[in-house]
């Protein structure tokens, strides 16, 4: 059979036609997530409710989750906007299927999942010799099972909606450190699940990605003193701001943010892989 250079050239372009992408346009902040839904745990605490801030104001619709229904409320007519709120115990892994359709219904099939949710063990001075069962459990079910089973929920739905969505764990860069508490071995397992994660949806179009941030200006960490954001936890010498973590949060769920799959960021300063001389 004969083959021209014409005809050769003719099959390329054919062939190449087929599998065209567009090449992206980066959009300002008002139309950089324009017409997508993002559901965001722990929204009414710091990261998340920076995250939901952000995500607003890039045009995005927002549902925040918790379990404070009045903290909820309040957070969203504080954010306006596209904003909702839904009641979610991210420790009830039973309600989870229910309660993503519900929050479906406010605008339609959901884009973004960020699983901004975590908890410590409340007690002080705990060490690895003194943590009881319990304290291990209760961390575990909301850090690790929680998020590994909400965010199967939510990929379940997203490939029988043909969405072809993004998922963003917040973890922590205690994950770099070694585990002998069940907060850093439960964000280890973040690490591995976003990996994991990402390697199984990525033939649906789901891209799945992680922040991990170190020492940052929530209520999750002492009163700052005098409004000084200084700390010694980092080479940085302060803590990461909410609103730095969701300026990440805002690039990783976008259509930019698929360029990276199974990462995590770590934005700790520094701390976990420099050592301050």
């Amino acid at each position: 059979m004969n083959i021209t250079k014409d005809s050769f050239f003719k099959a390329l372009i054919s062939r190449k036609k087929e599998h065209e992408v567009p090449i992206s346009q980066i959009n300002e902040d008002g139309n950089f997530l324009k017409g997508k839904t993002a559901l965001i745990t722990g929204g009414s605490g710091g990261i998340g409710f920076a995250i939901a801030e952000k995500f607003l104001a890039c045009g995005c619709n927002v549902i925040i989750a918790g379990t404070n229904e009045s903290k909820l409320a309040n957070k969203v007519q504080t954010l306006g906007g596209a904003c909702k709120w839904i009641v979610l115990n991210v420790s009830n892994t039973d309600d989870f299927d229910s309660k993503l359709k519900n929050a479906s219904k406010f605008f339609g099939p959901i884009d973004i999942l960020v699983c901004s949710h975590g908890i410590h063990t409340k007690r002080q001075g705990f060490d690895f010799l003194s943590t009881t069962e319990d304290e291990f459990d209760s961390v575990m079910d909301v850090n690790l099972k929680g998020t590994y089973f909400l965010c199967q929920t939510m990929s379940k739905q997203m490939i029988d909606q043909k969405v072809k969505g993004h998922i963003l764990i917040i973890s922590s860069e205690r994950a770099l450190e070694p585990s002998w508490s069940a907060y850093r071995i439960s964000k280890r397992g973040l690490a591995e699940l976003t990996e994991g994660m990402a390697q199984t949806l990525s033939n649906y179009g789901i891209t799945v990605n992680a922040i991990g941030p170190g020492s940052t200006a929530t209520t999750m960490v002492d009163p700052l003193v005098d409004g000084s954001i200084f700390t010694q936890d980092n080479p940085l010498g302060r803590y990461v701001m909410p609103k730095e973590i969701a300026e990440v949060a805002k690039y990783l769920v976008s259509e930019y943010g698929t360029a990276l799959n199974g990462k995590t960021i770590y934005m700790s300063g520094g701390s976990g892989i420099i050592t301050k001389m």
